[in-house]
């Protein structure tokens, strides 16, 4: 169960370099940490999504939510990044700052985007995680358009809370800038998750807030039937469900969590 018994924390940033993509992970970390979650943002958004969610997780474990290359703190780019690419450079900083620190593989949590990227790390760089936790996952057959996606965002945005928003809107029209958001729309609606996540060997969950209309049941059932060992979970809120139901995504990376620690090895 979640606790509400304050952890003191240590906060500190780093940064992992691959060729000229660089990702920039704020770290929240108790004492005794001894085990890490790293938290994948999704397109246009930054580390700032996953506040309230980090708060729920931090005293059961380092939490590394993370500015994928272009985004939140990291540089600006001056070229079009895929979404393998993406992977493999949040891989990198697992490697180099949790694996190399002694810690086993963490549970990898991506929200919409970051959900493919998630997926993405577990088939290609499966000594990277020991499990993934796909939020709100884009984009499902019958959807594959910029327009169409763009639709399921704005009446997803109707619902969602102001200070979501303001934060989602900074962050996208800001501090990642426009043309390279567009860009990475366009691996967004071109990414088919559904045929990776047969390669993970991982347990994987498919989490969606029940009122998520970028994520609808049939594609989230679809994609856990596609994962190895694979389940979906539904938590209250809409697309942002870590922001309305914290708790809720917090215990599904907990469950995980648990799972694999009980695991040999």
């Amino acid at each position: 169960m979640l606790s509400n018994m304050p952890t003191a924390v240590l906060r500190r940033t780093h940064r992992s370099r691959t060729g000229d993509l660089t990702v920039v992970g704020h770290v929240r970390a108790p004492l005794d940490a001894r085990r890490a979650v790293v938290l994948v943002h999704g397109v246009g958004s930054s580390a700032r999504a996953y506040g309230r969610l980090a708060a729920h997780l931090v005293e059961h474990g380092e939490v590394h939510a993370v500015d994928l290359p272009g985004f939140g703190a990291s540089p600006h780019l001056s070229r079009d990044v895929t979404i393998p690419e993406h992977a493999a450079a949040v891989a990198a900083y697992v490697r180099e700052h949790v694996l190399d620190a002694g810690m086993p593989a963490p549970v990898v949590v991506g929200h919409s985007m970051g959900a493919q990227v998630a997926g993405q790390l577990l088939a290609d760089h499966p000594d990277a995680a020991s499990a993934g936790v796909l939020v709100g996952p884009t984009a499902e057959p019958g959807t594959r358009t910029i327009p169409r996606q763009a639709a399921r965002l704005a009446v997803d945005a109707v619902g969602e809370p102001p200070r979501t928003i303001g934060v989602l809107l900074v962050d996208a029209l800001v501090r990642c800038r426009i043309p390279y958001y567009l860009a990475q729309l366009r691996h967004v609606v071109d990414h088919r998750l559904e045929d990776v996540l047969p390669r993970t060997t991982a347990p994987v969950v498919v989490v969606r807030g029940a009122r998520d209309p970028v994520a609808p049941v049939p594609w989230v059932e679809l994609l856990a039937a596609r994962a190895t060992l694979g389940e979906h979970r539904t938590v209250r809120g809409r697309h942002h469900s870590m922001d309305a139901d914290p708790a809720g995504v917090a215990q599904a990376v907990l469950d995980v969590w648990r799972a694999t620690d009980r695991e040999p090895g």
